[in-house]
């Protein structure tokens, strides 16, 4: 990972993570988002969202340098079929073990020194119910240390 953000170098490398992954009968793959959504027709069902997701939380770590935590939201969106919950189930289970206390290293930059899974609504009942959709989603917290200018 190097680049100008290192918000974005950790949704690019949760992407390569799940890409490498393979998993099967994903045949619309991962995707990049600025906002997680799906519009009708325009992206091939089922598919990985990967976005930033709220605020940026900042701490005091060391005297000369500030925690910076970045969320991701990951998340499978799909149309409802209950012959898919199992394999479904199992894309989020086997994303969440992958990511879930694991670190990857700035090139150039700061070290992301641990990134951890925070838990969201395994099936999400508004998109459900408003959208006839499947939304299956987790947050994954990129905790970073950041110099201080």
């Amino acid at each position: 990972m190097s680049g100008i953000s290192n918000h974005y170098d950790s949704i690019t490398a949760i992407k390569a993570v799940i890409d490498a992954l393979s998993l099967s009968g994903l045949t619309g793959g991962t995707v990049i988002q600025e906002v997680a959504t799906y519009q009708d027709g325009q992206s091939v069902l089922p598919f990985i969202s990967i976005s930033p997701y709220g605020p940026e939380q900042i701490g005091d770590e060391t005297n000369f340098q500030d925690g910076c935590y970045y969320g991701v939201l990951v998340a499978i969106i799909a149309k409802p079929d209950v012959n898919a919950l199992e394999t479904r189930l199992g894309w989020r289970q086997s994303m969440r073990r992958k990511l879930n206390n694991q670190t990857f290293y700035a090139v150039g930059g700061p070290n992301n020194y641990n990134i951890k899974v925070e838990p969201g609504n395994v099936v999400e009942p508004r998109a459900y119910l408003d959208r006839n959709g499947f939304v299956s989603g987790f947050v994954v917290r990129c905790f970073f240390q950041e110099p201080r200018s």
